[in-house]
């Protein structure tokens, strides 16, 4: 009598917990892997007329991206956070500019954007990305946060923090824009259970050769 009285209360669990785990499985096999990784950007189109110090490099000014991608069969999905040090400028239609504050020797800005990817697998283990990004600031740097104002502002005799947001009466504080931005990435497989992923892009709306690496995590359920 327990022994069909255990049947009758643990199978209908047993079976369920069954069914779970084959759904489970069945679902991770579209599941390539998950990537996470860093780009780096070297800014290279500039506002006209340019305002700023003599540009001595790619990577004068420019921006860190940090990346997560999720490989879905041939598609990908990706997010991107980008700490933004390019040089960035408005002017309104009496020539007033609004200057972003300084930083390390040049006018870089402090923004930040937020970048949605889409990309497919179109060739081997090739992958075409495509990503629209937000950016908006002047905001907190994510990688130099424990700079004072003073030390930002770094070259240009700013004594008052306050005029560090050196701009036009008829400008806001804020500045923001859409952008996008165009890569490729291989995956080289090291091991079963993990890759590298190589990759070069290009940001358009302030010019940009973007490259870094990205560590894939494969999934061995994928087929």
């Amino acid at each position: 009598m327990r022994k069909l009285m255990f049947l009758i209360i643990f199978l209908p669990i047993f079976s369920y917990s069954q069914k779970t785990d084959v759904l489970a499985r069945a679902s991770m096999r579209y599941l390539k892997g998950v990537s996470l990784g860093l780009l780096v950007q070297g800014q290279t189109k500039y506002p006209s007329p340019y305002y700023g110090p003599e540009v001595k490099g790619l990577y004068n000014d420019g921006a860190y991206h940090f990346i997560a991608d999720v490989y879905i069969g041939d598609l990908l999905i990706g997010f991107q956070l980008t700490d933004e040090y390019l040089y960035l400028g408005k002017t309104d239609s009496n020539g007033g500019i609004w200057k972003p504050r300084g930083f390390n020797n040049s006018y870089s800005s402090l923004t930040r954007s937020y970048w949605v990817s889409l990309g497919y697998n179109f060739y081997d283990n090739f992958n075409l990305k495509t990503s629209i990004g937000f950016r908006n600031g002047p905001s907190e740097s994510i990688l130099l946060k424990n700079l004072f104002a003073s030390e930002i502002a770094t070259g240009f005799d700013y004594t008052d923090p306050s005029i560090i947001y050196n701009h036009s009466t008829n400008f806001s504080d804020k500045y923001s824009e859409i952008d996008f931005s165009l890569s490729i990435n291989y995956l080289i497989q090291i091991h079963e259970n993990f890759g590298v992923l190589p990759e070069l892009g290009y940001s358009f709306k302030h010019g940009g050769i973007i490259s870094g690496v990205s560590i894939m995590f494969i999934n061995q359920l994928y087929e």
